[in-house]
């Protein structure tokens, strides 16, 4: 543990240096210094109305998971009920949502919805249902089969068999689905913003650039990117570590 934290420190350090470096070199008003960029950073920080933004955003990738995983766990339920839902995800409707664009999708919602909060929200929305649809997809495909026929001889109810037996059997599968399309969220959510909205991070992201105050450009994105390490390696390395692994199956 202490020789990785170490290699993390030394390899911080000579990321912050090579940047530094290049900085330097260029001598460029279009690529500040991780000093500037640290000091923009720390007034953003320190910026109530920022805050205000950052909350916005929050707020619409929740909004947005939220929707996304609920319609892609009802369809991808739904595949093993019903055989003409298996082929309608498996043909229509997983590729539709997988091969379109995210850029498409905030372009359409803003022809649509105009600048408004539903905008990058349904953005959101549309971009994480693939990875719940084909995660639970797959997760049914591997369930026990031994275990949901044992369940079935106990009770004749679909939903305590769904709710006992098989959906714990599919919690690493959510785990999954659900960090992979928050991370994936905050990044379709800038992108909705800079397109479809008056507020939030991506909207201050445009600002910035539009005026091209290039170091607040870099501190939008560090604070950016702190909040997907946080989100990442702080609540789902914690999760995963404390509630998850107990779900998986046991190396022999």
């Amino acid at each position: 543990m202490v020789k990785k934290a170490a290699q993390v420190v030394i390899a911080t350090i000579i990321f912050w240096l090579a940047w530094w470096g290049v900085a330097e070199i260029s001598n460029s008003a279009l690529f500040p210094t991780p000093w500037q960029t640290l000091d923009s950073l720390w007034g953003i920080l320190t910026s109530t109305n920022a805050w205000g933004h950052i909350g916005i955003s929050t707020y619409r990738v929740l909004a947005g998971v939220a929707i996304g995983s609920a319609f892609g766990a009802i369809v991808g339920l739904s595949t093993r009920y019903w055989t003409f839902m298996a082929v309608a995800v498996q043909s229509v409707i997983y590729p539709l949502l997988q091969s379109v664009p995210t850029i498409c999708w905030a372009l359409i919602f803003v022809l649509w919805f105009g600048l408004a909060d539903i905008t990058p929200i349904l953005a959101v929305a549309t971009s994480v249902a693939p990875f719940f649809i084909i995660n639970i997809w797959e997760g049914l495909k591997e369930l026990d089969s031994n275990l949901t026929e044992m369940a079935s001889v106990y009770t004749d109810s679909r939903w305590r068999v769904l709710g006992k037996v098989i959906m714990p059997m599919l919690y690493p599968y959510i785990f999954a689905a659900t960090r992979s399309s928050l991370m994936v969220a905050w990044k379709v959510v800038i992108l909705g913003e800079i397109f479809g909205a008056a507020s939030g991070m991506g909207y201050m992201l445009s600002i910035a650039y539009g005026s091209y105050r290039i170091e607040q450009v870099f501190g939008w994105t560090l604070a950016f990117a702190i909040i997907l390490i946080i989100f990442d390696y702080g609540i789902f390395s914690f999760i995963d570590r404390k509630y998850i692994r107990k779900w998986k199956p046991q190396e022999t």
